[in-house]
């Protein structure tokens, strides 16, 4: 596949708010080292112009959720400075939006390395609450692991709470999402084990490629519960006894 064409398809869907066919539906098909290489493409021309990289998200650290739809790795995007919301979402320039609970990480001080463990993540940086929104450029959510990293993990909008310190396993903190009177529960085990282990998990794949996360970066760790439909009008609280508490309000 070309890439340089394919992220010009990407950036051409994202501004007209349009569907695209997913690339591993096409002739010859969407290989993995194609997949990373278009996400970087487009991540390479953000720089250019000036964009600020917030951080990063992960996608598919549930492994209820990979086994459930085939999936049998996560992946991740990048998070960009225009993308964090204060709680007012306009949802004028998304295709299919849907919103997830998360555990996030900020670092207070630089993780890389090909060795860095859980361990050395919760030492290096503080906890919140937050919800991410993920909005596909594919015409429908019928599409492929790689079609979703080609994508930058489908990454649109994040909205992060107050940042804390956890002295117990992160694996134990529990967060509730709330909407609509309904609400759905879930605990920091369900992000690769521990959120601290899906920090560590990036910070490996980013030695990998030259990178480290850097002193600032938010991390979003990974849907905790199952993702909600967004429209105008809906608003979604995300709480923690241990964290706190964010919410967004979509129009």
């Amino acid at each position: 596949m070309d890439v340089v064409r394919a992220a010009d398809r990407l950036e051409r869907a994202r501004s007209t708010v349009a569907g695209l066919r997913p690339f591993s539906r096409e002739a010859n098909g969407l290989t993995e080292d194609e997949a990373w290489a278009i996400a970087a493409e487009v991540d390479r021309r953000l720089v250019e112009r000036g964009r600020h990289r917030t951080g990063y998200k992960l996608g598919w650290t549930s492994a209820a959720m990979r086994e459930a739809l085939g999936i049998d790795k996560p992946n991740f995007g990048s998070l960009w400075d225009d993308m964090a919301t204060d709680g007012s979402l306009s949802l004028s320039a998304l295709r299919h939006p849907k919103a997830e609970p998360e555990f996030a990480f900020r670092a207070d001080r630089r993780l890389s390395g090909p060795a860095v463990d859980a361990v050395d993540v919760q030492r290096a940086g503080r906890w919140a609450v937050a919800l991410e929104v993920v909005d596909p450029r594919w015409e429908s959510y019928d599409f492929t692991w790689l079609d979703n990293t080609a994508d930058g993990s489908s990454a649109a909008a994040y909205r992060v709470g107050d940042l804390v310190e956890v002295d117990g396993p992160p694996e134990d903190l529990v967060l509730t999402m709330t909407f609509d009177g309904e609400h759905r529960s879930g605990r920091g085990s369900a992000a690769m084990g521990s959120p601290a282990d899906a920090v560590a998990y990036l910070v490996r794949e980013l030695a990998q490629r030259g990178a480290g996360l850097e002193v600032g970066m938010i991390v979003l760790t990974g849907g905790i519960t199952a993702p909600v439909d967004l429209r105008p009008g809906l608003r979604i609280d995300v709480s923690s006894p241990q964290l706190g508490s964010c919410s967004v309000l979509c129009h």
